[in-house]
């Protein structure tokens, strides 16, 4: 269950970056649609706005996934944490406190 909890946690993070991503080509794609405004091609200014749009939609949906996946690894790690507690809470007291106890 650790292991897949790290495998959350790392998806998480490459949604993250790939919505940095994302947002870089946002940003490059506005730049195209000035840039073709200000050269006279409607239509190709009209391409780069619906590349724009795209590019900030997938960012956003990279973002709401990433959340998704952080909200269930937290979920994943309380049962971890709850499995531990439940099953020292099982151990008798005297093996606990033992000198030679390797539990604790």
């Amino acid at each position: 269950m650790e292991d897949e909890l790290i495998n959350l946690k790392l998806s998480s993070k490459q949604m993250v970056m790939a919505s940095k991503k994302c947002e870089k080509n946002h940003q490059k794609q506005l730049k195209a649609v000035e840039k073709a405004i200000k050269q006279g091609n409607r239509e190709g200014a009209q391409i780069y706005a619906q590349n724009a749009i795209r590019e900030k939609t997938q960012g956003m949906n990279y973002l709401r996934l990433s959340s998704r996946l952080d909200a269930v690894g937290a979920r994943l790690e309380t049962a971890v944490r709850t499995k531990q507690v439940s099953f020292l809470s099982k151990i008798p007291r005297a093996r606990l406190h033992a000198p030679h106890c390797s539990i604790l």
